[in-house]
């Protein structure tokens, strides 16, 4: 009896331990992307530079994808994230891209996210507004 306690018990706080490294919540996912977005940002000004032809960053299914020279990027959103409807983002040939404001939303985080493209250099901000 005391065996089957002591197994059991090992067998459950390996259960909760290895439970606890494999969630990653909503909030750090999200992070991830917009860190995993601006090195493909950065790559899609630089090759839009070198081979002087424009980078589209638009929405196909779940993924938000870079499109340069006839080669894909592809970022695959978190679950319940999505952006504006028709996005589409152009690099110029010179890495020069247009000031504007671009929306994402996350149902699971209740936040709106406006990448605020600026002037000059391709640099953007990422702002967050949380909604109910």
């Amino acid at each position: 009896m005391l065996i089957v306690l002591i197994i059991s018990s090992i067998f459950m706080s390996l259960c909760i331990f290895l439970y606890q490294g494999i969630h990653i919540n909503d909030r750090e996912l999200e992070k991830e992307f917009w860190v995993n977005f601006n090195v493909y940002w950065k790559q899609g000004i630089a090759n839009s530079e070198y081979s002087r032809l424009k980078t589209y960053i638009y929405q196909k299914n779940h993924d938000i994808i870079f499109f340069n020279d006839g080669h894909y990027n592809n970022l695959k959103m978190p679950d319940g994230m999505r952006s504006e409807d028709n996005l589409l983002i152009t690099i110029n040939n010179d890495g020069y891209v247009p000031p504007q404001t671009y929306k994402w939303y996350s149902k699971t985080t209740h936040t709106c996210y406006l990448l605020k493209v600026q002037l000059g250099g391709g640099t953007y901000k990422v702002y967050e507004e949380y909604y109910e």
